[in-house]
Order: structure tokens, then sequence, then C-alpha cells
């Protein structure tokens, strides 16, 4: 069963993975974060039925999938899936390690930014803490806050830019 501690940590994990995962599909962060954080709260209400899923992961990022195109629907957007996307055991599998490869180079990108400036931007960005909270946390201003995030993006587009969907991503904060 999964408890609160648990969910915590899974939360704080794939929040972010889940969400750009989700952004594949419907091209909008805010949809993106609505499905994800739907899925989650999902999740935490029937955590007690979970006990014959070995793996949350794979469970978390079909749901997040299925949320995404029942959203498109509702939307009545026009989307065009190609065959890969009917094979759902192998296309999650797919999916999940094309997120944790989109991940890493992102992380590996953020260890060049400068300290400030990577900090501000991993918790605007990564952990969405508003930008007066951020600027208390780390005893700065406002201003300053704002400055080195924008820097931060900009500076990850630059080094990410033969990576088209992290540049895409990255544009959508």
């Amino acid at each position: 069963m999964l408890n609160r501690e648990t969910f915590k940590n899974l939360f704080n994990a794939l929040y972010p993975r889940l969400v750009s995962y989700s952004f594949k599909y419907v091209k909008n962060k805010f949809a993106a974060e609505e499905v994800v954080e739907d899925c989650l709260v999902t999740l935490w209400e029937k955590r007690e039925d979970l006990a014959h899923i070995d793996d949350i992961k794979p469970y978390l990022y079909t749901m997040v999938r299925n949320a995404s195109f029942k959203y498109l629907e509702k939307k009545k957007r026009v989307i065009s899936l190609d065959e890969k996307h009917h094979d759902s055991a192998v296309t999650i599998e797919q999916d999940i390690i094309e997120e944790e490869v989109h991940a890493v180079i992102l992380y590996q990108a953020l260890e060049t930014l400068p300290p400030k400036c990577r900090k501000v931007f991993e918790l605007s960005c990564l952990k969405g803490l508003k930008y007066k909270d951020i600027a208390k946390d780390l005893d700065i201003s406002l201003n300053t806050v704002k400055s080195q995030r924008s820097r931060a993006i900009e500076l990850l587009k630059k080094k990410l830019k033969n990576n088209p969907f992290l540049v895409l991503f990255l544009s959508s904060l």
C-alpha cells in the first residue's frame, strides 16, 4: 500500500517528468500539469487498491498517457496517432526510457549552470515554487529570482539547442 511518505517521494521524483510526458501529447503546459495532478490525486485516492501493482512507474505513465488522450478528446482536438501508440506495453517502456533520457540530458545541462542560477531554476521550474518563496528561501530579491530564472532558461536553450523537445519544453516555462 502507498503511504504518505512514499507518495511524497514518488511525487517529487516523477512530477516534472510526468508533466513533460503529458506535454508531448497535449502541447500545453498548464493542461499537462492538470492532467498529471489529476492522475496523482486518483492514484492517492485508490492507493489501497494498488497492492497488485509491482512497479508504480509504468502504471503512472500509462495513467498520464490515457488522461492526456482523454483531455484531447474533451477538447475535440484532432491528434494523429501512429501505430506505435497503440502497442501500450512496448510504448510505455519506450516512453519511460525516452523521458529518462530527456531527464538525464536536462539534469546534465543544469549542472553546467552557475550555482545560483541553477538553484533558482530548480526551485521555480522543477519544484514549482513561487518567486516570492524562492526570494525568501534564498534571501535574494524578487527581481534577482526573475532574472536568474530567465538567464537559466536562456543558457539551457543554448546548451540544448540540438534537442528540440527540451527546447520546446523550456520555451513553455
